[in-house]
C-alpha cells in the first residue's frame, strides 16, 4: 500500500465509511483503478468481522469486460497487496447477471419453474421476426398509413416487402422493452388501447407481437433478458424475508457505469440498498448508450444532486496534454452557454471541467509541446473518398517512425470503419492495422467449428453431437475429408447418410474404439443403404481416429485442448492466429473461474460464434482490449469508450454524423419512407407512454419525434466529447461533405456544428 500513490481525490473516495456517495469521474480520472480499490478496502473491513462468509461486496458493472477486469484488479489488490484470499468477500456482476442471481435463487417467487431458460438476444430476435411476419399481413393495410404518400401511391416493393417489415422488427423490440421496463403486459396494454384512436394503431400492432412474443417465451418456459431485471425487481417486491437477507449478504454495493443506469436499474439497486451503503460511480458526459434504450444519465444525475448524498467528483485526468482536456472542456462550455438550442443546452452535458494533474502527480498529463490538434479547414469541402486517402496518406509517413506508439483511427459507424480497412489494404498496410468492429463471417465461422467439437467433446455420449461434428467440420473442411463435395439438399448422398448413421447410433463408444464393421453394416441397413461409394469406411475412420485424438486431450487445459483442435482443423493462417487467440482467452477465463468445466467454457465459445458480442477476431468483451504500440485500431467511436491511444484520428465528424438539432440537420436513424418526416420509434414510445400514464392524455403526432432529435443530438454531442478524450498527445479530427454531395445527389454535408466554435477556439488559444 505505501508504493501507490493517491491524489486527494481519490483517497476521498477510499475514505468512504457508509451512506450514499456519487462519483462522477471525468475520462481518464482512474474510475476503475479508484473503485477497485474502494472495493478491496471494504472487503478488508468485512474481513475482521466473524460473519465474513455471508457479507460480500457487490460491484455492479455494464459489461462483461469490465467483470472481469475488476475481478482482476481486486483479487490482485487483496492477494499482493492486502493478503487476504482473492475471490472471497466481494462479488461482480453485470446487471442482467445480479438479476438472473436473484431469480434463480428462487424463481417460484415470480411464477418461474426450476428449471426455467433464458433465450439469447439471437433467440428473442428470431421470435419477435416470427411474430411481425405472422402478423403483418392482417395489419399491412392500416401501418401503410404511416408512408408517405408517394410511397403508398407507387406501391414500392421494396419498402413494403423488406424496408417497412425490418423497420417494425426494430420498432417492435423497443417497444417490448419499454413495456417491460413500465412493467405493463400486453394484455394491460390491448386494455387501454380498446378505446384509443386510429394514431394508435402502431401501438395496437406492437401490443399484438408483444403478446405473441409473450407466449411464445412463456410456452418454452423462457424469459429473455428485460424480463430478467423485470422480475428481480418483482421478486425483491413480492417477498421482505428474502429482500432483508440479501441487503445483509450485500452489504456495501458499488455501481460502476452509472451513467446508463435505467429506472428499473435504479429501483433494484434502491431496494437492494435500502437507500444505506450505495456508491454510484459513473460521467454523465459519457452516456452514449441512451438512443431508443431505457438508459438515462438523469437518474444518475439525479442522484448526485440529492442533499442525503455526499459528492465527491473525480475531475483530475492524467490521460491528455492539457490543451487536449481545453478543447474537451471547450466542447462543454460551449454546448452549455451557447448552443443555438436551449435543449441542448440543458440537456446534454452536466457541467463540470477535467483538470490537468499536479505537480509529482505519477500519471503526469502529456508535455503541451508534444502535442498537436489539427482540424481539417472547415471551408475545404471533401468527399468521403478523399476523407480516407488523407487519413491513409498521413498514417503511412507517421507509423514508420512512431512504431512505440498507439494509434486509432475513430469512426461514427461500423460501415465507415470498413472503407478504412480497404483503403489500408489497398495500401499494404494489411499486417498494420486491427478492427475493433463487428466480427467478420470468417472469425464466426471458425469459432463455430471450435464451439461444435467442444460441445460434443463435453457430452461424449451423444451420437447428435458427434454427428454435428462430423456435418459442421469434417465435411466442410476439404483439407481433411476426402468425400469431395455433394449437393446440400441431397438426403441420398454418402456424406448425408454416414451422418445419419452416426446420429442413429446407440452405444457411441462402439464408434471411438476400433471399428467393427459390423456395427456399420447393421445401421446402413437399417436405414435400407447396401451400396456406398468406395472410399467412404476409410474417410470415416480418418474421422474416428480424430475424434479419439481429441478424448485423450481432454486432460489437458481448456487453452491447451483449444490448441490441440485447432491444429487438427485450421489451416487457413488467419483461422490459426484465431485458434491462438481464443485459447489465451479461455485461459484467462479459466484462470478467472477456476471452478468452470467444459460446457461453461462451450457457452463462450457459442456467444463468440453468433455474434453477440462484439470482439477483434476473438472476444475482447472479456479480456478487455489494450491497444498495441505500433499497430493502427480501427474502431467505432462507441467501441472507444475506455480506451486511449497517443494519437487519434476522427472521421466523420460533420452535421450528418454529429447532428445538433438544426433546421437543415439530417438524422441517421430517421426512415425516407415514413410520412410527414415522422420518427415512428419515438411515437409509439410516446404512444406508450400515454397508454401507461392512461391514454386519455393528450397525444400530439411529431412531437416526439422533434424530442428525439433533440435526444439523438445530444448524444451525439457526448459521443464527440469521447472521441476527443480518447487522444493522448495528437488528435485529428475531419469531416466530409457525404456520400452524394456532387451533382444529382442530395445537400452537401457540412462541418458539425461544433466544429466551428473549437476551430475559432484553437485559433485564439494558438494551437
Amino acid at each position: 500500500m505505501a508504493d501507490i500513490q493517491f491524489r486527494d481525490s481519490q483517497q476521498a473516495i477510499l475514505n468512504y465509511r457508509g451512506g450514499q456517495m456519487g462519483v462522477s469521474a471525468v475520462p481518464g480520472a482512474g474510475k476503475t483503478f479508484t473503485l477497485s480499490h474502494l472495493a478491496a478496502e471494504l472487503v478488508q473491513r468485512l474481513s475482521t468481522r466473524s460473519v465474513i462468509n455471508e457479507q460480500e461486496v457487490l460491484i455492479v458493472t455494464f459489461s462483461n469486460s469490465a467483470v472481469n477486469g475488476f475481478k482482476s484488479r481486486i483479487s490482485g489488490i487483496l492477494q499482493h497487496e492486502r493478503g487476504l484470499l482473492p475471490y472471497t468477500g466481494y462479488r461482480v456482476r453485470t446487471l442482467h447477471g445480479l438479476a438472473h442471481d436473484i431469480v434463480r435463487e428462487r424463481p417460484a417467487l415470480v411464477g418461474l419453474s426450476e428449471d426455467f431458460q433464458i433465450v439469447d438476444d439471437r433467440q428473442a430476435l428470431s421470435i419477435r421476426q416470427d411474430a411481425v411476419n405472422a402478423n403483418l399481413p392482417e395489419w399491412e393495410t392500416r401501418l401503410l398509413r404511416f408512408l408517405s404518400e408517394d410511397i403508398r401511391e407507387s406501391s414500392n416493393h421494396y419498402v413494403q416487402n423488406r424496408a417497412l417489415p425490418d423497420m417494425l422488427i426494430d420498432i417492435v423490440t423497443n417497444f417490448i422493452s419499454l413495456a417491460k421496463e413500465a412493467q405493463w403486459t400486453s394484455h394491460m396494454l390491448e386494455m387501454q388501447l380498446d378505446e384509443a384512436p386510429a394514431e394508435f394503431d402502431l401501438a395496437r400492432f406492437c401490443t399484438r407481437v408483444y403478446g405473441d412474443y409473450a407466449r411464445s417465451l412463456s410456452y418454452r418456459g423462457a424469459v429473455d433478458f428485460d424480463d430478467l431485471i423485470r422480475l428481480a425487481l418483482l421478486a425483491l417486491q413480492t417477498d421482505g424475508d428474502y429482500l432483508e437477507r440479501l441487503r445483509k449478504r450485500w452489504v456495501y454495493i458499488l455501481e460502476d457505469e452509472a451513467q446508463d443506469s435505467s429506472r428499473l436499474q435504479e429501483d433494484m439497486l434502491k431496494l437492494l440498498t435500502g437507500r444505506q451503503n450505495w456508491v454510484r460511480v459513473g460521467d454523465p458526459n459519457q452516456a452514449i448508450n441512451t438512443t431508443f434504450t431505457t438508459a438515462d444519465p438523469h437518474f444518475l444525475r439525479d442522484f448526485l444532486g440529492q442533499p442525503d448524498v455526499l459528492n465527491q467528483p473525480l475531475q483530475v485526468s492524467g490521460r491528455s496534454s492539457q490543451k487536449i482536456l481545453e478543447m474537451a472542456n471547450e466542447l462543454v462550455r460551449w454546448t452549455v452557454q451557447e448552443h443555438p438550442v436551449e435543449e441542448l443546452r440543458r440537456e446534454a452535458f452536466y457541467f463540470q471541467e477535467i483538470q490537468p494533474t499536479g505537480k509529482g502527480d505519477v500519471q503526469a498529463n502529456p508535455a503541451n509541446d508534444e502535442s498537436n490538434i489539427y482540424v481539417h479547414p472547415l471551408d475545404q469541402q471533401m468527399t468521403p473518398e478523399k476523407e480516407v486517402e488523407l487519413v491513409v496518406k498521413s498514417l503511412m509517413t507517421w507509423l514508420p517512425e512512431n512504431r512505440d506508439k498507439t494509434v486509432a483511427v475513430l469512426v461514427p459507424e461500423n460501415s465507415r470503419g470498413f472503407k478504412v480497412a480497404e483503403a489500408l489494404q489497398m495500401a499494404g498496410m494489411e499486417d498494420d492495422y486491427e478492427e475493433l468492429l463487428r466480427s467478420t463471417t470468417q472469425t464466426r465461422m471458425a469459432a463455430t467449428m471450435l464451439t461444435t467439437i467442444l460441445r460434443y467433446l463435453g457430452q461424449p455420449n451423444q451420437p447428435r453431437l458427434l454427428s454435428a461434428v462430423y456435418r459442421d467440420v469434417w465435411l466442410r473442411i476439404p483439407q481433411l475429408s476426402q468425400m469431395g463435395s455433394w449437393p446440400e439438399d441431397d438426403d441420398q448422398s454418402p456424406p448425408k447418410l454416414v451422418e445419419k448413421a452416426i446420429g442413429k447410433l446407440r452405444e457411441v463408444e462402439t464408434l471411438v474404439e476400433p471399428v467393427d464393421d459390423t456395427v456399420w453394416d447393421d445401421l446402413f441397413a437399417e436405414m435400407g443403404v447396401f451400396d456406398l461409394p468406395e472410399g467412404w469406411g476409410e474417410d470415416l475412420e480418418v474421422f474416428l481416429r480424430l475424434i479419439q485424438r481429441w478424448l485423450a486431450a481432454l486432460e489437458l487445459p481448456v487453452d491447451q485442448l483449444v490448441l490441440t483442435i485447432g491444429q487438427d482443423v485450421f489451416h487457413n493462417p488467419s483461422d490459426i492466429a484465431l485458434g491462438y487467440k481464443i485459447a489465451h482467452l479461455l485461459r484467462g477465463i479459466a484462470n478467472q473461474n477456476p471452478s468452470w468445466r467444459l460446457t461453461q467454457f462451450v457457452e463462450e465459445l457459442r456467444i463468440i460464434s453468433q455474434n453477440e458480442r462484439k470482439f477483434i477476431g476473438f472476444d475482447d468483451a472479456e479480456t478487455g482490449y489494450e491497444p498495441p504500440p505500433g499497430k493502427i485500431t480501427i474502431a467505432t467511436m462507441h467501441a472507444a469508450k475506455g480506451l486511449e491511444w497517443d494519437r487519434v484520428y476522427m472521421l466523420s465528424v460533420n452535421n450528418y454524423s454529429f447532428p445538433n438539432a438544426m433546421p437543415h440537420d439530417e438524422y441517421i436513424g430517421e426512415r425516407w419512407f415514413v410520412s410527414e418526416d415522422l420518427n415512428l420509434d419515438s411515437e409509439v414510445r410516446a404512444q406508450l407512454q400515454s397508454l401507461v400514464e392512461n391514454w386519455h392524455k393528450k397525444y400530439d403526432i411529431g412531437v416526439a419525434s422533434e424530442q428525439a432529435r433533440i435526444d439523438y443530438a445530444a448524444e451525439r454531442l457526448r459521443l464527440l466529447y469521447v472521441g476527443i478524450t480518447r487522444a493522448r498527445r495528437d488528435l485529428v479530427i475531419m469531416w466530409n461533405t457525404g456520400r452524394y454531395w456532387q451533382k444529382g445527389g442530395t445537400a452537401v454535408k457540412t462541418p458539425a456544428l461544433p466544429l466551428y466554435n473549437l476551430k475559432d477556439w484553437l485559433d485564439e488559444m494558438g494551437y
